[in-house]
């Protein structure tokens, strides 16, 4: 029997998912927030800390693969309506929960505008788009298969998912690598005319919470 489970908006409390993929469900999130908060939870620690799924996935990373391939998952792009989406299979169901349920794990994270990587600035910058809901994430699961959505709404934020999902695909699915820096490609980002409107406020985030590995 076909299961489904949706992981609700908390557009006033919380929920959901942000890196990989959670337990039985979808998630969207339409609301706006200031991100004034400094210095909030951040955990320097390369699996998000206590309650993260990340050491079950870095270790069963080669179980998932693109959805009706064998196929290292990849992402499907859209630059026009600045979406990112996914479909991923598990080689079993608790791989699959497994994935979702981090997701969820990490979309509560950024929401409570908590900073799981502090020392990479792509994450960061991640983290300050989703707090401020500069882009949704809407996460399905049917059995051992999890349909991730992102949808930005400006440029920069589409930059940013865009930049994390290849990271997803080409380091960690491929590779199980969660200790790739990505400050880098982040800066890239930051100094396109994409970013303009937010440079600033985005570099006092970055230069708030950043911390050393």
């Amino acid at each position: 029997m076909r299961q489904q489970t949706f992981i609700k908006t908390l557009g006033f409390s919380l929920l959901t998912a942000t890196l990989l993929v959670g337990c039985g469900g979808s998630s969207t999130d339409t609301t706006r927030g200031n991100g004034n908060n400094q210095g909030a939870g951040n955990d320097a620690s390369s699996n998000e800390g206590e309650g993260s799924n990340i050491p079950y996935l870095r270790e069963n990373h080669a179980n998932y693969k693109e959805h009706g391939s064998a196929q290292t998952p990849a992402p499907v792009k859209d630059a026009n309506a600045k979406s990112i989406n996914w479909t991923i299979a598990a080689t079993t169901e608790e791989g699959a929960i497994k994935l979702q349920e981090h997701l969820a794990f990490m979309e509560d994270k950024l929401l409570n505008d908590e900073n799981p990587r502090g020392w990479d600035k792509l994450f960061l910058m991640e983290a300050y788009m989703k707090f401020n809901r500069y882009y949704t994430t809407s996460v399905e699961r049917s059995g051992i298969n999890v349909a991730v959505s992102k949808n930005a709404n400006t440029a920069c934020a589409y930059e940013v998912i865009s930049a994390h999902s290849d990271a997803v695909s080409g380091d960690f699915f491929a590779k199980g690598d969660i200790m790739n820096d990505y400050s880098g490609t982040a800066e890239s980002i930051l100094a396109s005319s994409a970013c303009d409107d937010v440079r600033s406020s985005v570099e006092t985030y970055i230069s708030q919470r950043q911390m050393g590995r």
